[in-house]
């Protein structure tokens, strides 16, 4: 649920909530505070209605009822109020009401209800409406807790009367006392409560989080990643604590690649210091036994000498291939891209490297797709950097002279490509002495060597199979080496190719 959801919903139940627990609080209040005005008045009559409220509306309706017939009587048969049979049967309906009359007839008191002073109530309607004495009496008496009814009438006689109808107002009154102020307080109490409590738990659920953030964020900021942020929340802050999760994530891999980075520099400087080493301290010995007349005979002078131009060279292409590693790692080497037949550039390739005098006694072998197979008999092309592909082929190559150390020496190319045409292969294998299968995963690592010595074979700087497999992975493709000791090496290239259309007789449009 989002945060402006749940703002909502506290909104309504602010509203809702007070409401509900004020209806409540209005029918506690009225029960109980009826019942105590209950057992102030004489009889009610049937006091179990469905609302708490219900006693007075038997009570009201029993006096309207009462009034509306001596008001009728009053007006239209004024002889009855002489009768002590009426007077006494409506004294008893005017008892359960909590009421009582009062009838004056020629300036005196004719009847009266038993507890009614029936002078001070004549007296008191007389001073409070002496302007209204042809319109009848009606006064609530606010001191006394009495509601007076006055009913002027003319006798038989034709003499003036008074009928007075006084209803007792004090158990209504001691209940009204009781429950305004119990209401009201209910009210504020069911405000504060509601929104006290609305507040604490929405409050508690967004600031809650937001000092874990902040706490997560003072771990950041000391270096801290290792500990993960989860929130466990669908909402926006839920959401902002996954940005923070791929942030502290970032941040840890941006730090361990830099940490690596720099581990991998300080392993880069001491293996160049080493592989360096060896060369110049041969050249240095070459170099003190010349000055030291040593080599006392042109022989040996020729010898050590021939001996500091192999070293110098061996230097040189060590710090050659270090350049290139270094420049092909920071992506600072451009390549110039262009599209190659690969089966015509590897034909090419190969006629070099068969009159290079390395490779002299090397038997040097391509296999290619036939002219039987149509689907392939057509260019392979290829989106290539000529120049860089030729080094990572030379890288190859040099590496398999290496190792090969029994006659005949074997060199063997192979093309292939995919049957859907998207994938050209190129595998180059030796009869060399292998690589152990332990050993294969890192045979592309810089600086790596299946040999336990480091001691640099011919010059070796570790680098050739890297910066094939840079070079290789800047033309989008892959390098696997394959090996069985005793039995040489293939390391396969695999390039994605350019499609070419061919029609039905195999010739490439």
């Amino acid at each position: 649920m989002s945060i402006r959801t749940k703002l909502l919903f506290s909104y309504i139940a602010m509203i809702a909530v007070p409401v509900v627990l004020f209806g409540l609080a209005v029918v506690l209040a009225a029960g109980l505070y009826i019942r105590d005005m209950s057992d102030g008045l004489k009889n009610t009559g049937p006091r179990d209605g469905p609302i708490p409220f219900a006693a007075f509306k038997n009570l009201f309706e029993g006096r309207d009822e009462l009034s509306s017939g001596l008001r009728f009587i009053a007006e239209h048969d004024p002889r009855l109020l002489g009768d002590p049979a009426f007077l006494s049967e409506t004294e008893a309906d005017l008892a359960k009401a909590d009421a009582g009359i009062v009838v004056a007839s020629g300036g005196s008191i004719a009847y009266a209800s038993p507890g009614l002073a029936a002078k001070d109530i004549l007296d008191r309607l007389e001073a409070d409406n002496k302007d209204d004495r042809d319109t009848g009496f009606f006064n609530f008496d606010s001191h006394g807790g009495v509601d007076l009814e006055g009913i002027p009438y003319i006798g038989p006689e034709g003499s003036p009367g008074m009928l007075v109808i006084a209803s007792d107002m004090e158990p209504v009154a001691r209940f009204f006392k009781k429950f305004v102020p119990t209401v009201f307080l209910s009210l504020l109490l069911a405000l504060v409560l509601t929104n006290g409590l609305l507040t604490y738990f929405v409050s508690r659920s967004i600031i809650k989080p937001l000092y874990a953030l902040k706490d997560a964020a003072g771990r950041i900021r000391e270096g801290n990643l290792d500990r993960e942020i989860r929130l466990r929340r669908q909402d926006e802050i839920g959401q902002l604590g996954s940005a923070f999760e791929e942030m502290r994530i970032r941040l840890k891999d941006s730090i361990g690649a830099k940490v690596q980075m720099e581990e991998n520099r300080k392993e880069l400087l001491a293996n160049i210091s080493h592989d360096l080493k060896t060369p110049i301290t041969a050249i240095q010995g070459c170099v003190d036994c010349l000055r030291d007349g040593i080599a006392d005979t042109e022989e040996k002078r020729s010898k050590y000498v021939d001996m500091i131009g192999s070293k110098t060279s061996d230097m040189d292409r060590m710090i050659e291939e270090l350049l290139l590693y270094s420049t092909l790692d920071i992506g600072k080497l451009p390549f110039h891209w262009e599209v190659l037949d690969l089966a015509d550039y590897l034909q090419r390739t190969l006629e070099e490297l068969r009159i290079d005098p390395r490779l002299t006694g090397v038997d040097i072998t391509f296999d290619r797709p036939g002219k039987d197979n149509v689907a392939l008999n057509h260019p392979i092309l290829v989106r290539a950097d000529r120049e860089k592909l030729h080094r990572a082929i030379l890288n190859i190559v040099d590496n398999s002279l290496k190792h090969m150390e029994r006659d005949p020496r074997q060199l063997r190319f192979e093309l292939s490509g995919d049957d859907d045409g998207t994938v050209v292969e190129v595998r180059i294998s030796d009869n060399g002495v292998g690589i152990p299968e332990e050993a294969l995963h890192y045979v592309f690592d810089r600086f790596f060597r299946a040999e336990t010595s480091r001691h640099p074979n011919a010059g070796s700087s570790g680098l050739g199979l890297a910066i094939v497999k840079q070079i290789v992975d800047e033309h989008g493709g892959t390098v696997e080496a394959l090996s069985i000791v005793g039995q040489g090496t293939s390391i396969r290239i695999r390039l994605p190719a350019i499609a070419t259309l061919v029609d039905q007789r195999g010739e490439s449009i």
